[in-house]
């Protein structure tokens, strides 16, 4: 289970599979470094032993690009997460990642997950009053799922893992819409890239956000600016993308030296619910409905 000493993550809605509603996970940047050494030594001993042919997902192994295992050195704090993970089963006596727990193996298959990410749903906070929510959430994407991986200001990792794409969709937007978040109202407010807080006055805006859908390899595929506030909810979308079509990925290779400053528009959080579910479906496949025995 989480860490009892850090409280439930604020970003979480409730029925959250950890404690309070919060992540399953949570560590420090130390204990994160341990367990991703230990799992990049996992993964070089997978490769090593010609493991089956499809391992991504998340009952396998990753197949691991050419990417450096970071060296077992003594770093600040590494003996003191060592410790600590051991306490929780998560590492052996020897370092290496402990399985057959069914704690523990929930915890590697997040690694996996990680590791084998197709894309990655990146929300970043700009502005806003709750100042002990993260500052980063990341959602780590692939066909069967995907992990919830918060970023707090104290450096502190909360990690939690979800396979409905609709759950997924939702977490994107869980510190983003409030309860009581409302359609935009009033005039287009055109956003000045050098100074994005001066819009966020103008709009009233208790809250500033970006999210965006990236690749690795090959960078952002879409992106958009949120503002939630006194006037309701208003978007900015990427310069390139049709205000009737606000899922259109910018034009590669379209250059920024001409286009035109964003324009903060009224939207709905409906509206903002369907276009991170339409971002979600283009990575995580649909979750298969019970079947019934026929009668």
């Amino acid at each position: 289970m989480s860490d009892p000493t850090v409280p439930g993550d604020p970003w979480a809605t409730p029925g959250g599979s950890g404690p309070w509603g919060g992540p399953v996970l949570v560590v420090t940047p130390a204990e994160l470094e341990v367990l991703e050494d230990a799992h990049a030594r996992l993964l070089d001993a997978s490769a090593h032993e010609g493991a089956g042919d499809d391992r991504r997902g998340t009952t396998g192994r990753p197949e691991r690009a050419d990417r450096p295992v970071a060296p077992v050195a003594h770093r600040p704090g590494r003996p003191e997460a060592v410790q600590s993970l051991q306490g929780r089963g998560l590492i052996d006596a020897e370092g290496a990642l402990a399985t057959g727990a069914p704690f523990a193996d929930l915890v590697l298959v997040m690694l996996d997950v990680r590791v084998a990410a197709e894309a990655l749903i990146v929300v970043e906070r700009r502005l806003a009053g709750a100042e002990e929510h993260p500052d980063l959430r990341l959602l780590h994407l692939i066909a069967a799922g995907g992990v919830v991986e918060d970023l707090h200001p104290g450096g502190w990792h909360g990690l939690d893992l979800l396979v409905d794409p609709g759950r997924l969709a939702e977490q994107a937007l869980a510190p983003l819409l409030p309860p009581d978040a409302a359609a935009g109202r009033g005039e287009p407010v055109v956003l000045d890239p050098e100074d994005p807080d001066a819009a966020a006055v103008t709009l009233g805006a208790r809250l500033l956000a970006e999210l965006t859908l990236a690749r690795p390899g090959s960078g952002t595929e879409e992106s958009v600016l949120l503002a939630v506030g006194d006037s309701g909810c208003h978007v900015a979308w990427a310069p390139a993308a049709s205000p009737g079509d606000p899922a259109t990925a910018p034009a590669a290779g379209e250059g920024t030296a001409s286009r035109p400053a964003p324009t903060f528009a009224p939207t709905s959080p409906e509206a903002l619910r369907g276009l991170v579910r339409e971002w979600v479906s283009r990575v995580v496949e649909p979750v298969p409905g019970p079947r019934h025995a026929p009668t």
